[in-house]
């Protein structure tokens, strides 16, 4: 773009330079057909004229294409920066639902586990209630075979 610009530049002062130096050619008068009239005016400066509202022209042309491009730019940048924050509000959402669901499911679990827990100490504490009667109905059985019985004397 800025070789562009300078270059730009260097063929305008280089059309300067040509209008000065010959200057007294392009404002001499001559017969100018208009298409519908014919008139008697200088011709270089009719030319430099036309050149000089083309220049303009386009000046305004740019200017306006710039102009556009740069809120077209910002409009992109505002919808993205809507978007990423639509995108982090999905992302935090997301979290919280992660969250929600991963506390759920640590509460299902120690219920589950108290559950389980008390299941297995409830039949341990059967298991070892019957134990308790087998060795006491076992030794209650083995105490009544070694005690003697009391003699009686006729």
């Amino acid at each position: 773009m800025r070789l562009l610009g300078a270059l730009g530049i260097l063929v305008l002062g280089l059309l300067a330079a040509f209008v000065i130096a010959n200057w007294h050619v392009l404002a001499a008068p001559v017969e100018v057909s208009l298409l519908v009239a014919t008139i008697v005016a200088p011709a270089g400066v009719i030319l430099l004229g036309g050149t000089a509202l083309l220049l303009v022209l386009l000046g305004a042309y740019t200017l306006s294409l710039h102009t556009s491009t740069l809120l077209e730019a910002r409009r992109h940048a505002k919808e993205l920066r809507e978007q990423r924050l639509l995108a982090d509000q999905a992302e935090a959402s997301r979290f919280t639902e992660l969250n929600a669901a991963m506390q759920k499911e640590f509460t299902d679990l120690r219920a589950e586990l108290q559950k389980v827990s008390i299941e297995s100490s409830n039949s341990l504490a059967a298991a070892i209630g019957e134990v308790e009667d087998k060795l006491d109905r076992a030794l209650g059985a083995g105490a009544a075979i070694t005690t003697p019985a009391p003699h009686t004397l006729p």
